[in-house]
């Protein structure tokens, strides 16, 4: 009999509780997972010292569609500066927080997971 695959929305709450349990365990808390504004969807928002990290979570089975992070373009880098934008007044963020788009990038090996912590990726908008 073959073994249920688990469904899209079960593999990305996987995919999140790993990256939240790597962030914590590197000195990051993690203020927020899942956290919606309107349409829009933050996987997770963490802080570490003067640093706000909102992290996209990417889990790719195989590399066969490429890396994980290169499923991040333009639209999605956009949506996620505009709820991180809209997010940020409730957050109550250190005062000299500095906003930052990062992507845990995780991807399934033989034996577990590679996880890659690509952090930067893009900024702001100028103002």
């Amino acid at each position: 009999m073959d073994e249920p695959r688990p469904t899209s929305s079960g593999r990305g709450r996987f995919g999140e509780a790993i990256a939240a349990l790597y962030l914590e365990m590197n000195g990051y808390r993690v203020l927020a997972r899942n956290l919606r504004s309107g349409p829009l969807e933050i996987d997770l928002i963490a802080v570490r010292d003067a640093v706000v990290a909102v992290v996209e979570v990417r889990l790719r089975s195989s590399s066969s569609h490429g890396l994980p992070e290169e499923s991040v373009r333009a639209r999605k880098r956009s949506n996620l500066t505009q709820a991180a934008l809209r997010a940020a007044p409730g957050l109550r963020l250190p005062p000299a927080a500095r906003l930052r788009f990062d992507v845990i990038a995780l991807e399934r090996e033989a034996f577990g997971l590679r996880l890659r912590h690509l952090q930067g990726l893009w900024r702001l908008p100028a103002r």
